[in-house]
């Protein structure tokens, strides 16, 4: 928004004029909101995480044990990450939104009890390195049933695509001797999603935004749930630019029964937001 200026000192009728200007413009630019053709906002989220993860070997007869990444391996349980979205309008009543975040954790941890992960045994009271980091890349469609200058409320259907990948390194016991071993798995898992999104301009500079998009499916090798919920408020300060605050739930459960990775993933991610937002 480009400033008005005077020469000189504000006269009374420089006031009378820029006053209602000013107004207009932010007027038209918190109404225009719904009808943005394109969005970009990068995010940053600190959420608090529980993940849990169970390593199978089914070749052996071996179930795995169930391992907490933060009480028995030593993941820190909160750490903020970026997001990055993209958003456009396809028509009058289509648009598509791409998301892209990574977390990343390591940890050591002395074991209080035995470690068991596939067909490896980490002894109790022997240091154990791990590593764990997820990638999702979210595509969604969007139909707006409901669209207006001041609200807009609509059904979506995307894909939601999880890259995994969990090390654990430290001493297991082979023939009664202490042998350092390294596993590494990974994988990525598309998992289509269902949702609804919706926006309502409160005030000329105020707007509320949430979306809830999931699915639970299973099917052969793959059974998995997935929740991603998002709600805030956005302050546009200028034409195309505004602030925001939200607020993140994420719920992803996951069992495979594949080569790279046969057993269990399971992590909840909530917490808090801040954003900018860019839109035309």
């Amino acid at each position: 928004m480009r400033p008005c200026r005077a020469r000189g000192t504000w006269s009374r009728r420089a006031v009378l004029l820029v006053g209602p200007a000013l107004a207009g413009v932010v007027q038209t630019a918190s109404a225009e909101s719904p009808q943005d053709r394109f969005w970009a906002q990068l995010e940053y989220f600190l959420p608090a995480i529980e993940s849990t993860a169970r390593l199978d070997a089914p070749e052996s007869g071996i179930v795995g044990g169930t391992l907490s990444m933060e009480d028995d391996l030593g993941l820190r349980d909160r750490k903020g990450t970026p997001y990055l979205l993209l958003g456009t309008r396809l028509s009058e009543r289509w648009r598509l939104e791409f998301e892209f975040y990574t977390l990343r954790r390591t940890g050591s941890r002395t074991l209080a009890r035995d470690a068991r992960w596939g067909d490896r045994t980490f002894p109790v009271s022997s240091r154990l390195d791990t590593e764990f980091e997820s990638t999702v890349f979210r595509l969604v469609a969007g139909w707006s049933f409901l669209r207006s200058p001041t609200a807009e409320a609509g059904l979506s259907l995307g894909l939601h695509t999880t890259g995994f990948e969990v090390a654990l390194d430290g001493q297991t016991a082979v023939s009664s001797s202490a042998v350092r071993t390294t596993d590494r798995r990974d994988q990525l898992v598309p998992l289509p999603t269902i949702g609804f999104y919706g926006s309502w301009v409160l005030s000329p500079t105020w707007v509320l935004r949430a979306r809830l998009d999931g699915l639970s499916l299973s099917y052969k090798e793959f059974d998995g749930l997935l929740t991603n919920a998002r709600a805030g408020v956005d302050w546009r300060f200028a034409r195309h630019w505004s602030l925001g605050i939200g607020y993140r739930f994420v719920h992803y459960s996951l069992e495979l029964s594949r080569p790279r990775f046969d057993g269990v993933l399971k992590y909840r991610f909530h917490g808090p937001s801040v954003h900018l937002s860019a839109t035309f």
